[in-house]
């Protein structure tokens, strides 16, 4: 059996506005969660966790510059796993 995927049947499923409004939504439910569990000194990385949209819908981002050292950890902390929980929430809500 072969499976081809219709890409630009795909992206023109993306392009639906329904379709862009429920995948903001839900980027902006992970920027909500992302913010409430996200550690705080000055409040710098939990204000800079914001959803980026785009062509092809919407990414949820951290942009300062130790964001990474947060996530994942360094050799002088573990990682928080801002991202890794709020994915794990956002796919254990039952929601689509």
């Amino acid at each position: 059996m072969e499976i081809r995927l219709d890409q630009a049947a795909i992206e023109a499923l993306s392009r639906d506005p329904a379709v862009r409004k429920a995948v903001i939504d839900r980027a902006e439910q992970g920027r909500d969660f992302a913010r409430s569990i996200a550690p705080v000194d000055t409040g710098r990385y939990r204000d800079s966790i914001h959803v980026m949209e785009d062509a092809n819908g919407a990414d949820l981002v951290a942009d300062v510059d130790y964001a990474d050292d947060l996530e994942y950890g360094t050799r002088h902390m573990p990682g928080q796993h801002i991202f890794g929980r709020t994915l794990d929430s956002l796919r254990s809500s039952g929601q689509p």
